[in-house]
Parts: structure tokens; C-alpha cells; sequence
């Protein structure tokens, strides 16, 4: 787990990364709406929203999950099998509608009002589909993962966490995209 959450279990790490995950998510749909509304984009921060999905969403929170915590759930309750296949065909969405906000927006950028209404529908699509799920999870799988995993499985799981945080995320990555994550949230988009 980050050095900052080390009294919470993986899923309650993990559930604190959703509300993270969420402020975003409230920029991207705020972002959505001015475009729709015919304002200019604001391209310096939905470039940074493109950063943080890529680089905490999905390279930190989704990472754990899917290299971690679904494998652990696959093999220790078959039960979990389809739920972990639908949240890593959602984890595979997720990253095309990343993909389609960063491809139009540098010509957003220019004023492109075509390029612009691109990335407001790859925003409001990405919103919509975390926010549904970050629900799936939190109400299913997680509590799924509680009452599966043992006290040793949960404390490996926890290791692997930090594992993956420590070597593969990075020092201080974590709390850098906490700190943007406010800082889109406050921005009042």
C-alpha cells in the first residue's frame, strides 16, 4: 500500500483510490458540459486529465488490480471469474476512450469545434463508464474479495501492493497524482 494509507486494507486502499479516481472523473464531466456549451476547451487541463487516467488510473490503481488483485480473486473463488472478466473489458474501454480524448485534442486545441465536441464525447463516455465502474466494484467486487480472502492472502495482497507501487509505479508518483486529481477538482472547470 502507499506509505500514506498503510492502516488500510487492499480493498479499502483501493476504494480511497476511487475518490481520487472520482474528482477527476467530476472535471472530466465539468470539462464536457464548456465544451458542449460552445466555450473554448481548456486544453492544458484535459491534457492533464489524459496524464492522470493514464498514468494513476490505469498505470497505478488499474495495474494493482489487474496484475494482483483479480488474479488472486480468479484463482482463489471461481465465482469471481466473470465478474474480473467484465471489469477488465471495462479497464480495456476505459483506455480507448483515453485514447480517443488525447488523439483529438491537439486539434481541439486549435479551435476545432469538431475536434473539441471529439473529446467532449471520449470525456463524457470515460465519466460514465468509471463512475459505473468504480460502483460494480466497490459494491461487488470488493466485498466479493473480503469475505474470499483469507488474513494471509489479504496481507500478500497488501505486499504485492506496495510492491507494485515501490517498483513499478514509483516514489512519490502516487502522492504527485493525488495532489493534480485536487487540483483539477478545485480548478472549477
Amino acid at each position: 500500500m502507499s506509505g500514506t494509507h498503510e492502516e488500510l486494507t487492499p480493498t479499502a486502499e483501493l476504494t480511497h483510490e476511487h475518490e481520487v479516481v472520482l474528482v477527476v472523473v467530476g472535471a472530466m464531466e465539468r470539462e464536457a458540459a464548456h465544451i458542449r456549451a460552445g466555450r473554448q476547451i481548456h486544453a492544458e487541463a484535459v491534457a492533464r486529465m489524459v496524464e492522470f487516467t493514464r498514468e494513476f488510473t490505469d498505470g497505478c490503481h488499474h495495474n494493482k488490480e489487474e496484475k494482483v488483485l483479480f488474479p488472486l480473486l480468479r484463482a482463489t473463488a471461481p465465482v469471481a471469474g466473470e465478474p474480473v472478466r467484465v471489469m477488465l473489458a471495462e479497464h480495456a474501454q476505459a483506455r480507448l476512450h483515453v485514447r480517443a480524448i488525447s488523439e483529438a485534442l491537439p486539434e481541439a486545441g486549435t479551435g476545432d469545434p469538431f475536434a473539441a465536441l471529439s473529446v467532449a464525447d471520449g470525456l463524457e463516455g470515460y465519466a460514465a463508464l468509471l463512475r459505473a465502474h468504480i460502483d460494480k466494484e466497490n459494491r461487488v467486487l470488493f466485498p466479493l474479495a473480503e469475505r474470499v480472502l483469507d488474513g494471509a492472502a489479504k496481507a500478500a495482497l497488501a505486499a504485492e501492493f506496495e510492491r507494485v507501487e515501490r517498483e513499478e509505479t514509483g516514489a512519490g508518483v502516487h502522492e504527485k497524482y493525488h495532489a493534480m486529481a485536487h487540483d483539477l477538482g478545485a480548478a472549477g472547470l
